[in-house]
């Protein structure tokens, strides 16, 4: 079983790196950060925290782009387009081709954002090199700890694209609804306390809707807290406890997500 998933995920991530808009993305990943090494010499203070702002930035942009276009083709439009049946005529289960994909688009994930990471290591190196005055609290743990907070975030974001292609014919559909659910996944966090605060409790608000914006906030992830740009930008601490937190919640949403696509892609007719 093992096997026959690992060898469809080295399929996908093969048709992934020959998709178009892959290099497309990369290279507008890579002219954004050799771009800071100009656009950071215009600013006369904090150059440490432009520049991981903007390369941090420019990861998290890239992988975004990656999950919205590529992903959603190698996952959505498999089956939009019927090319799945060649595939399914395989001894090869339903569940094993949703992790097996699952699996692939990661893998092509994790290529990608580790390559961008050594591109932004290395110009932020040659950027400190120049203004090493502005980088005495530079910490590269810091930064490493925001990429890889981004990969988590990425690992669900995924899922939730697989999850959507098990339950939706159209790829338009599942590009609509991954992002609708990003858009909300990092704004409920600041919904729901807003509605804590004293400025709320004046706002003509039904019950209802109170009650519908409490049960939302415990369906939908939470990808706010995988943002950790602001943090490493400005030097905040970022706790290996608070990583081990996020990791595992982002494993568990995406392994729960995962669990649902394959037994709704099971009794899916294709």
């Amino acid at each position: 079983m093992t096997g026959k998933v690992m060898a469809l995920a080295g399929l996908t991530f093969k048709e992934g790196v020959r998709d178009r808009a892959l290099a497309g993305i990369g290279i507008f990943a890579l002219f954004m950060m050799i771009g800071s090494m100009a656009v950071v010499g215009m600013f006369m203070r904090e150059l440490d925290k432009v520049t991981m702002d903007i390369h941090l930035a420019a990861i998290a942009f890239a992988g975004l782009l990656l999950s919205f276009f590529v992903a959603v083709n190698l996952m959505a439009k498999d089956i939009d387009r019927h090319t799945v049946y060649p595939v399914m005529s395989k001894p090869l289960s339903r569940s094993q081709y949703v992790w097996g994909k699952y699996l692939g688009i990661m893998l092509l994930t994790v290529t990608a954002l580790g390559i961008l990471t050594l591109c932004s290591s290395l110009t932020i190196w040659l950027i400190k090199l120049n203004y090493p005055a502005y980088f005495q609290g530079f910490s590269w743990l810091a930064v490493y700890k925001a990429v890889f907070a981004q990969l988590l975030m990425f690992c669900v974001l995924n899922a939730l694209i697989v999850f959507f292609s098990t339950i939706t014919t159209s790829s338009f559909i599942t590009l609509l609804f991954s992002i609708s659910t990003y858009v909300a996944g990092q704004t409920i966090e600041e919904v729901v306390l807003f509605l804590k605060t004293d400025s709320a409790a004046g706002m003509v608000m039904s019950q209802g809707i109170r009650s519908v914006i409490n049960v939302v906030q415990y369906l939908l992830p939470n990808l706010s807290v995988f943002d950790l740009k602001v943090r490493s930008a400005h030097g905040l601490s970022i706790s290996w406890e608070y990583l081990a937190a996020i990791t595992g919640y982002g494993l568990a949403y995406s392994i729960v997500l995962l669990i649902l696509a394959s037994l709704i892609f099971q009794k899916r007719e294709l």
